[in-house]
Protein backbone atom coordinates (compact mmCIF):
# COMPACT_ATOMS: atom_id res chain seq x y z
CA UNK A 1 0.00 0.00 0.00
CA UNK A 2 2.62 2.57 0.70
CA UNK A 3 4.80 1.41 -2.71
CA UNK A 4 1.16 2.16 -4.30
CA UNK A 5 0.99 5.91 -2.92
CA UNK A 6 5.27 6.62 -3.01
CA UNK A 7 4.57 5.91 -6.80
CA UNK A 8 2.33 8.59 -7.64
CA UNK A 9 4.17 10.88 -5.66
CA UNK A 10 7.19 10.39 -7.35
CA UNK A 11 5.71 10.85 -10.79
CA UNK A 12 4.14 13.99 -9.57
CA UNK A 13 7.69 15.50 -8.18
CA UNK A 14 8.81 14.48 -11.60
CA UNK A 15 6.32 16.14 -13.17
CA UNK A 16 6.85 19.25 -11.64
CA UNK A 17 10.63 19.40 -12.08
CA UNK A 18 10.50 18.48 -16.08
CA UNK A 19 7.91 21.94 -16.13
CA UNK A 20 10.06 23.78 -13.80
CA UNK A 21 13.22 22.59 -15.88
CA UNK A 22 10.95 23.38 -19.17
CA UNK A 23 9.73 26.96 -17.58
CA UNK A 24 13.86 27.91 -17.12
CA UNK A 25 14.07 26.71 -20.56
CA UNK A 26 11.56 29.28 -22.14
CA UNK A 27 13.17 32.31 -19.49
CA UNK A 28 16.92 31.75 -21.11
CA UNK A 29 16.00 31.13 -24.52
CA UNK A 30 13.62 34.46 -24.14
CA UNK A 31 16.70 36.28 -22.50
CA UNK A 32 19.27 34.82 -25.63
CA UNK A 33 16.53 36.31 -28.09
CA UNK A 34 16.46 39.57 -26.36
CA UNK A 35 19.61 39.97 -26.27
CA UNK A 36 20.40 39.23 -30.33
CA UNK A 37 17.70 41.48 -30.66
CA UNK A 38 19.18 44.16 -29.07
CA UNK A 39 22.67 43.30 -30.58
CA UNK A 40 20.95 43.64 -34.09
CA UNK A 41 19.11 46.77 -33.20
CA UNK A 42 22.28 48.37 -32.28
CA UNK A 43 24.57 47.23 -35.30
CA UNK A 44 21.04 49.21 -37.27
CA UNK A 45 22.05 52.05 -34.92
CA UNK A 46 25.81 51.72 -35.34
CA UNK A 47 24.93 51.33 -38.98
CA UNK A 48 22.75 54.63 -39.09
CA UNK A 49 25.28 56.34 -37.67
CA UNK A 50 28.05 55.07 -39.94
CA UNK A 51 25.83 55.99 -42.98
CA UNK A 52 24.88 60.01 -41.32
CA UNK A 53 28.72 60.54 -41.12
CA UNK A 54 29.52 58.66 -44.36
CA UNK A 55 26.86 61.05 -46.60
CA UNK A 56 27.68 64.40 -44.60
CA UNK A 57 31.53 63.44 -45.58
CA UNK A 58 30.33 62.63 -49.25
CA UNK A 59 28.92 66.18 -49.04
CA UNK A 60 32.51 67.69 -47.79
CA UNK A 61 35.30 68.47 -50.23
CA UNK A 62 38.83 69.87 -49.14
CA UNK A 63 41.17 71.05 -51.63
CA UNK A 64 43.68 73.31 -52.02
CA UNK A 65 47.06 74.48 -54.04
CA UNK A 66 50.87 75.79 -53.27
CA UNK A 67 52.75 77.97 -55.91
CA UNK A 68 56.76 77.95 -54.82
CA UNK A 69 58.67 79.89 -57.52
CA UNK A 70 61.81 81.68 -58.08
CA UNK A 71 62.06 84.80 -59.83
CA UNK A 72 64.77 87.03 -61.37
CA UNK A 73 64.79 90.65 -62.47
CA UNK A 74 67.40 93.39 -64.13
CA UNK A 75 68.20 95.49 -60.99
CA UNK A 76 68.06 95.27 -56.96
CA UNK A 77 64.80 96.55 -55.14
CA UNK A 78 62.94 96.80 -58.54
CA UNK A 79 59.54 98.20 -57.63
CA UNK A 80 57.11 95.37 -59.52
CA UNK A 81 53.62 93.83 -59.76
CA UNK A 82 54.79 90.55 -60.14
CA UNK A 83 54.60 89.19 -56.57
CA UNK A 84 55.37 92.55 -54.88
CA UNK A 85 58.46 94.52 -54.67
CA UNK A 86 62.35 92.82 -54.17
CA UNK A 87 64.42 93.57 -51.22
CA UNK A 88 66.50 96.42 -51.35
CA UNK A 89 69.73 94.13 -52.04
CA UNK A 90 68.79 91.36 -54.13
CA UNK A 91 67.31 91.12 -57.72
CA UNK A 92 66.47 87.70 -57.56
CA UNK A 93 64.31 85.02 -55.07
CA UNK A 94 62.83 82.35 -53.96
CA UNK A 95 58.86 82.67 -52.31
CA UNK A 96 55.87 80.53 -51.28
CA UNK A 97 53.06 83.24 -53.59
CA UNK A 98 50.11 81.44 -52.61
CA UNK A 99 49.19 78.35 -50.25
CA UNK A 100 45.39 77.43 -50.09
CA UNK A 101 43.11 75.66 -48.05
CA UNK A 102 39.52 75.16 -48.74
CA UNK A 103 36.49 73.41 -47.55
CA UNK A 104 33.11 73.16 -49.38
CA UNK A 105 30.37 71.57 -47.77
CA UNK A 106 27.48 70.89 -50.43
CA UNK A 107 23.68 70.65 -49.23
CA UNK A 108 20.41 70.02 -50.55
CA UNK A 109 19.93 73.77 -51.74
CA UNK A 110 22.46 75.46 -50.02
CA UNK A 111 26.35 75.56 -49.70
CA UNK A 112 29.15 76.63 -47.38
CA UNK A 113 33.03 78.01 -48.57
CA UNK A 114 35.91 78.01 -46.07
CA UNK A 115 39.41 78.87 -47.57
CA UNK A 116 42.21 80.18 -45.62
CA UNK A 117 45.59 81.11 -47.64
CA UNK A 118 48.99 79.81 -45.87
CA UNK A 119 52.10 81.68 -46.01
CA UNK A 120 55.22 82.06 -43.97
CA UNK A 121 54.09 85.59 -43.63
CA UNK A 122 50.81 84.11 -41.39
CA UNK A 123 47.24 82.80 -42.12
CA UNK A 124 44.78 84.79 -43.42
CA UNK A 125 40.83 84.02 -44.59
CA UNK A 126 40.27 84.21 -48.04
CA UNK A 127 36.59 83.02 -48.54
CA UNK A 128 33.92 82.57 -46.09
CA UNK A 129 31.06 82.16 -48.28
CA UNK A 130 26.93 81.40 -47.13
CA UNK A 131 24.98 80.23 -51.04
CA UNK A 132 21.96 79.55 -50.52
CA UNK A 133 20.13 78.32 -53.50
CA UNK A 134 16.24 78.30 -54.82
CA UNK A 135 14.71 74.93 -55.87
CA UNK A 136 11.90 75.66 -58.30
CA UNK A 137 13.36 77.76 -61.17
CA UNK A 138 17.05 76.15 -60.40
CA UNK A 139 18.18 80.16 -61.63
CA UNK A 140 19.32 82.53 -58.37
CA UNK A 141 21.71 82.20 -55.76
CA UNK A 142 22.09 84.27 -52.53
CA UNK A 143 25.35 84.43 -51.41
CA UNK A 144 26.52 86.00 -48.41
CA UNK A 145 29.89 86.52 -47.15
CA UNK A 146 33.49 87.28 -48.16
CA UNK A 147 33.69 86.47 -52.21
CA UNK A 148 34.91 87.80 -55.43
CA UNK A 149 33.82 91.00 -56.33
CA UNK A 150 31.41 90.55 -59.49
CA UNK A 151 33.66 92.44 -61.51
CA UNK A 152 34.72 91.68 -65.00
CA UNK A 153 36.29 88.42 -66.23
CA UNK A 154 39.94 87.91 -64.50
CA UNK A 155 38.51 88.44 -60.53
CA UNK A 156 36.87 85.69 -60.48
CA UNK A 157 39.02 83.38 -62.59
CA UNK A 158 40.82 81.74 -60.05
CA UNK A 159 44.55 81.78 -59.26
CA UNK A 160 45.22 78.00 -59.44
CA UNK A 161 43.86 78.24 -63.44
CA UNK A 162 44.86 81.62 -64.50
CA UNK A 163 47.63 81.22 -67.57
CA UNK A 164 49.67 84.27 -66.64
CA UNK A 165 51.53 84.41 -62.64
CA UNK A 166 49.23 87.73 -61.90
CA UNK A 167 46.64 88.90 -62.55
CA UNK A 168 46.68 92.50 -64.88
CA UNK A 169 48.12 95.60 -63.28
CA UNK A 170 44.94 97.30 -63.46
CA UNK A 171 43.22 94.80 -61.29
CA UNK A 172 46.22 94.99 -58.71
CA UNK A 173 45.56 98.65 -58.17
CA UNK A 174 42.12 98.91 -58.07
CA UNK A 175 40.72 95.60 -57.22
CA UNK A 176 43.71 94.03 -54.77
CA UNK A 177 42.66 90.24 -53.00
CA UNK A 178 39.73 90.40 -55.71
CA UNK A 179 37.87 89.71 -52.39
CA UNK A 180 34.83 91.94 -50.55
CA UNK A 181 32.60 91.55 -47.95
CA UNK A 182 28.84 91.85 -49.30
CA UNK A 183 25.64 89.97 -50.07
CA UNK A 184 25.42 89.21 -53.61
CA UNK A 185 22.54 87.71 -56.09
CA UNK A 186 23.13 85.96 -58.99
CA UNK A 187 21.35 84.68 -61.79
CA UNK A 188 22.43 81.65 -63.92
CA UNK A 189 19.76 79.87 -66.01
CA UNK A 190 19.58 76.36 -67.11
CA UNK A 191 19.58 75.00 -70.68
CA UNK A 192 15.97 74.93 -70.28
CA UNK A 193 15.40 78.62 -69.91
CA UNK A 194 14.94 79.42 -73.77
CA UNK A 195 16.82 82.26 -74.93
CA UNK A 196 17.63 83.26 -70.95
CA UNK A 197 20.33 80.51 -71.05
CA UNK A 198 22.52 82.62 -72.89
CA UNK A 199 22.14 85.51 -70.14
CA UNK A 200 23.93 85.61 -66.68
CA UNK A 201 23.75 88.55 -63.59
CA UNK A 202 26.24 88.46 -60.77
CA UNK A 203 25.36 91.56 -58.21
CA UNK A 204 25.16 92.58 -55.32
CA UNK A 205 26.11 95.23 -52.43
CA UNK A 206 29.52 95.31 -50.67
CA UNK A 207 31.18 97.10 -47.93
CA UNK A 208 34.22 98.15 -50.17
CA UNK A 209 37.15 97.88 -47.57
CA UNK A 210 38.26 95.01 -49.51
CA UNK A 211 38.50 91.46 -47.93
CA UNK A 212 36.77 90.46 -44.40
CA UNK A 213 36.67 94.26 -42.89
CA UNK A 214 33.99 95.97 -41.39
CA UNK A 215 32.26 98.62 -42.96
CA UNK A 216 33.13 102.07 -41.59
CA UNK A 217 31.96 104.61 -43.37
CA UNK A 218 28.22 103.63 -43.47
CA UNK A 219 27.81 103.19 -47.14
CA UNK A 220 27.89 100.16 -49.34
CA UNK A 221 28.87 100.21 -52.78
CA UNK A 222 26.76 98.28 -55.64
CA UNK A 223 29.22 96.00 -57.57
CA UNK A 224 27.62 93.80 -60.53
CA UNK A 225 28.19 91.93 -64.31
CA UNK A 226 25.85 91.30 -66.70
CA UNK A 227 27.04 88.48 -68.79
CA UNK A 228 25.82 86.62 -71.91
CA UNK A 229 27.08 83.35 -74.04
CA UNK A 230 27.06 82.57 -77.39
CA UNK A 231 27.66 79.83 -78.95
CA UNK A 232 29.08 79.22 -82.15
CA UNK A 233 28.77 75.16 -82.06
CA UNK A 234 28.63 74.96 -86.03
CA UNK A 235 32.49 75.95 -86.69
CA UNK A 236 33.63 75.32 -82.53
CA UNK A 237 33.70 78.34 -81.60
CA UNK A 238 32.07 80.34 -78.15
CA UNK A 239 32.01 84.20 -77.78
CA UNK A 240 31.13 84.86 -74.20
CA UNK A 241 31.62 88.64 -72.19
CA UNK A 242 29.96 90.90 -69.85
CA UNK A 243 29.67 94.49 -68.63
CA UNK A 244 30.56 95.37 -65.70
CA UNK A 245 30.22 98.67 -62.76
CA UNK A 246 31.15 99.88 -59.32
CA UNK A 247 29.51 102.29 -58.14
CA UNK A 248 30.30 103.38 -54.66
CA UNK A 249 32.28 106.30 -51.80
CA UNK A 250 34.41 106.56 -49.52
CA UNK A 251 34.42 108.68 -46.48
CA UNK A 252 36.83 111.44 -46.38
CA UNK A 253 38.22 111.66 -43.08
CA UNK A 254 40.49 114.97 -43.60
CA UNK A 255 39.00 118.49 -44.90
CA UNK A 256 40.84 118.18 -48.25
CA UNK A 257 40.71 117.14 -51.22
CA UNK A 258 42.83 117.52 -54.98
CA UNK A 259 40.79 117.20 -57.89
CA UNK A 260 42.84 117.63 -61.08
CA UNK A 261 42.22 121.04 -63.22
CA UNK A 262 43.39 122.15 -66.67
CA UNK A 263 47.30 121.63 -66.23
CA UNK A 264 47.19 120.33 -62.58
CA UNK A 265 46.07 118.95 -59.27
CA UNK A 266 43.84 121.93 -57.40
CA UNK A 267 43.01 121.62 -53.66
CA UNK A 268 39.87 122.42 -52.40
CA UNK A 269 38.89 123.09 -48.43
CA UNK A 270 36.03 121.57 -46.80
CA UNK A 271 35.25 118.58 -47.71
CA UNK A 272 35.63 116.67 -43.82
CA UNK A 273 33.55 113.35 -43.85
CA UNK A 274 31.82 113.64 -47.54
CA UNK A 275 31.25 110.48 -49.29
CA UNK A 276 33.83 111.13 -52.24
CA UNK A 277 32.42 109.22 -55.54
CA UNK A 278 34.42 105.64 -56.57
CA UNK A 279 32.77 104.63 -59.96
CA UNK A 280 34.64 102.30 -62.45
CA UNK A 281 33.18 100.55 -65.64
CA UNK A 282 34.27 97.77 -67.70
CA UNK A 283 33.54 95.63 -70.60
CA UNK A 284 35.16 92.19 -71.17
CA UNK A 285 34.88 89.66 -74.45
CA UNK A 286 36.55 85.80 -74.51
CA UNK A 287 36.64 83.76 -77.63
CA UNK A 288 37.05 80.31 -77.73
CA UNK A 289 38.37 78.48 -80.71
CA UNK A 290 39.11 74.58 -80.91
CA UNK A 291 42.10 74.53 -84.03
CA UNK A 292 41.89 71.72 -86.18
CA UNK A 293 45.31 69.52 -85.29
CA UNK A 294 46.64 72.04 -82.83
CA UNK A 295 44.19 72.29 -80.35
CA UNK A 296 42.30 74.68 -78.14
CA UNK A 297 43.03 78.77 -78.57
CA UNK A 298 41.54 81.40 -76.23
CA UNK A 299 41.71 85.28 -77.19
CA UNK A 300 40.56 87.54 -73.88
CA UNK A 301 40.04 91.11 -73.55
CA UNK A 302 39.18 93.50 -70.99
CA UNK A 303 38.82 97.08 -71.00
CA UNK A 304 38.13 99.14 -67.47
CA UNK A 305 37.80 103.25 -67.13
CA UNK A 306 36.28 105.35 -64.35
CA UNK A 307 37.35 107.99 -61.50
CA UNK A 308 38.96 106.60 -58.31
CA UNK A 309 40.15 108.68 -55.30
CA UNK A 310 43.53 107.93 -53.82
CA UNK A 311 46.36 109.79 -52.01
CA UNK A 312 48.81 111.39 -53.19
CA UNK A 313 51.85 108.60 -53.09
CA UNK A 314 49.54 105.88 -54.43
CA UNK A 315 46.49 105.49 -57.21
CA UNK A 316 44.80 102.55 -55.32
CA UNK A 317 41.53 103.06 -53.71
CA UNK A 318 41.41 105.19 -50.39
CA UNK A 319 39.95 103.04 -47.67
CA UNK A 320 39.12 104.74 -44.50
CA UNK A 321 40.47 102.44 -41.49
CA UNK A 322 38.60 105.04 -38.52
CA UNK A 323 34.97 105.39 -37.63
CA UNK A 324 34.76 109.14 -37.42
CA UNK A 325 31.60 110.65 -35.73
CA UNK A 326 30.61 114.24 -36.59
CA UNK A 327 31.41 116.34 -33.88
CA UNK A 328 34.72 114.72 -33.85
CA UNK A 329 36.85 116.68 -36.65
CA UNK A 330 38.93 114.64 -39.49
CA UNK A 331 41.61 111.92 -38.30
CA UNK A 332 44.93 112.65 -36.42
CA UNK A 333 47.31 112.21 -39.75
CA UNK A 334 44.33 111.43 -42.10
CA UNK A 335 45.37 111.18 -45.93
CA UNK A 336 43.96 113.76 -47.90
CA UNK A 337 42.60 112.89 -50.94
CA UNK A 338 43.08 112.54 -54.95
CA UNK A 339 40.57 112.16 -57.10
CA UNK A 340 41.78 110.90 -60.42
CA UNK A 341 40.79 109.76 -63.76
CA UNK A 342 41.68 105.77 -64.51
CA UNK A 343 41.53 103.71 -67.34
CA UNK A 344 43.27 99.68 -68.08
CA UNK A 345 42.98 97.43 -70.87
CA UNK A 346 44.77 93.80 -71.46
CA UNK A 347 44.98 91.28 -74.19
CA UNK A 348 45.18 87.58 -73.75
CA UNK A 349 46.34 84.79 -76.31
CA UNK A 350 46.23 81.70 -75.06
CA UNK A 351 47.22 78.35 -76.97
CA UNK A 352 46.76 74.49 -76.41
CA UNK A 353 49.46 72.81 -77.94
CA UNK A 354 48.85 68.95 -77.58
CA UNK A 355 47.60 68.23 -74.60
CA UNK A 356 50.13 69.16 -72.19
CA UNK A 357 51.65 72.08 -73.13
CA UNK A 358 50.38 75.44 -73.26
CA UNK A 359 51.83 79.15 -74.91
CA UNK A 360 50.39 82.27 -73.16
CA UNK A 361 51.28 86.24 -74.52
CA UNK A 362 49.75 89.12 -72.66
CA UNK A 363 49.75 92.71 -73.27
CA UNK A 364 48.63 94.79 -70.67
CA UNK A 365 48.07 98.37 -69.56
CA UNK A 366 46.98 100.48 -67.43
CA UNK A 367 47.15 104.35 -67.24
CA UNK A 368 46.16 105.81 -63.16
CA UNK A 369 45.98 109.19 -64.26
CA UNK A 370 44.54 109.48 -67.75
CA UNK A 371 44.61 113.79 -67.99
CA UNK A 372 48.29 113.67 -67.72
CA UNK A 373 51.45 112.13 -69.28
CA UNK A 374 55.07 111.99 -69.92
CA UNK A 375 56.66 115.22 -69.17
CA UNK A 376 54.06 116.55 -67.43
CA UNK A 377 54.20 113.82 -64.59
CA UNK A 378 56.60 115.74 -61.93
CA UNK A 379 56.63 119.28 -63.35
CA UNK A 380 56.97 121.91 -60.84
CA UNK A 381 53.49 122.79 -59.61
CA UNK A 382 51.11 120.30 -60.74
CA UNK A 383 51.03 118.21 -57.80
CA UNK A 384 51.81 115.14 -59.81
CA UNK A 385 53.96 112.19 -58.56
CA UNK A 386 54.94 108.66 -59.58
CA UNK A 387 51.60 107.87 -58.63
CA UNK A 388 50.45 109.35 -61.81
CA UNK A 389 52.95 106.92 -63.91
CA UNK A 390 51.24 104.88 -66.42
CA UNK A 391 52.73 101.46 -67.33
CA UNK A 392 52.19 98.76 -70.26
CA UNK A 393 53.60 95.13 -69.73
CA UNK A 394 54.64 92.55 -72.50
CA UNK A 395 54.44 88.66 -71.23
CA UNK A 396 54.67 85.44 -72.62
CA UNK A 397 56.01 82.15 -71.57
CA UNK A 398 55.00 78.44 -71.36
CA UNK A 399 52.62 75.84 -69.31
CA UNK A 400 53.06 72.40 -68.88
CA UNK A 401 50.91 70.36 -67.67
CA UNK A 402 52.98 67.06 -66.00
CA UNK A 403 50.12 65.39 -64.27
CA UNK A 404 46.41 66.60 -63.20
CA UNK A 405 47.50 68.23 -59.98
CA UNK A 406 51.19 69.47 -60.79
CA UNK A 407 52.13 71.98 -63.43
CA UNK A 408 55.12 74.35 -64.62
CA UNK A 409 55.13 77.55 -65.39
CA UNK A 410 57.58 79.90 -67.51
CA UNK A 411 56.87 83.08 -68.03
CA UNK A 412 58.71 87.12 -68.51
CA UNK A 413 57.80 90.00 -68.17
CA UNK A 414 58.92 93.24 -70.49
CA UNK A 415 57.55 96.15 -68.36
CA UNK A 416 57.62 100.07 -69.90
CA UNK A 417 56.80 102.99 -67.77
CA UNK A 418 56.22 106.29 -68.75
CA UNK A 419 59.49 108.70 -68.74
CA UNK A 420 58.11 111.10 -66.23
CA UNK A 421 59.90 115.00 -65.91
CA UNK A 422 61.48 114.98 -62.32
CA UNK A 423 63.61 117.40 -61.37
CA UNK A 424 66.78 115.70 -61.50
CA UNK A 425 68.69 118.22 -59.08
CA UNK A 426 71.21 117.57 -56.40
CA UNK A 427 70.39 118.54 -52.71
CA UNK A 428 72.14 121.13 -51.14
CA UNK A 429 75.70 118.90 -49.97
CA UNK A 430 75.42 118.16 -53.26
CA UNK A 431 75.88 114.68 -52.45
CA UNK A 432 72.60 112.60 -53.69
CA UNK A 433 70.30 113.18 -56.33
CA UNK A 434 66.52 113.01 -56.64
CA UNK A 435 65.18 109.38 -55.80
CA UNK A 436 62.63 110.55 -57.98
CA UNK A 437 64.37 111.39 -61.09
CA UNK A 438 65.13 107.62 -61.84
CA UNK A 439 61.21 107.44 -63.14
CA UNK A 440 62.43 109.75 -65.80
CA UNK A 441 63.71 107.00 -68.31
CA UNK A 442 62.84 103.10 -68.15
CA UNK A 443 63.23 101.08 -64.98
CA UNK A 444 65.04 98.06 -64.76
CA UNK A 445 62.13 95.74 -63.71
CA UNK A 446 61.94 93.33 -66.32
CA UNK A 447 60.64 89.79 -64.20
CA UNK A 448 61.49 85.94 -64.99
CA UNK A 449 59.24 83.86 -63.40
CA UNK A 450 59.18 80.22 -62.59
CA UNK A 451 56.51 78.30 -61.22
CA UNK A 452 55.95 74.83 -59.77
CA UNK A 453 52.05 74.54 -58.53
CA UNK A 454 50.80 71.25 -57.40
CA UNK A 455 46.58 70.76 -56.60
CA UNK A 456 44.69 69.08 -55.39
Amino acid sequence: MKRILIMPALLLALGMARAEDGDTSKTNLGEELGKVKGQVEGLNESYLETKTTVDNLSKLKVGGYLQGQYQYTDSSGAPTKAGGNFAANTNSRMMIRRGRLKTTYQGVNSKYVLEFEALPTGVSLKDAEIELDEPWLKTFSLIFGVQDRPFGYEIGYSSSSIETPERSRFEQAYFNGEKDLGLELVMNPGSDMGLLQYINLKAGAFTGMGGNVDEVDGDMDFIGRLGFKAPITEINMELDGGLSLYKGSVRNNSDTTFNWGDTSFTRTLGHRLEQVDRTVYGVDAQLYYDIPVIGGTSLRFEYEWGTVPGTSGSGSPYVPTTQIGPNTGSAIGAPVLWNRNISGWYVTWVQNLGSQLQGVVRYDVIDPNTDVSGSGIGKAGTGTGVADVAFSTIGFGGIYHWSGNLKFVAYYDIVTNENANFPAFTDAAKTKANPLAVWNSDLNDNVFTFRAQVKF
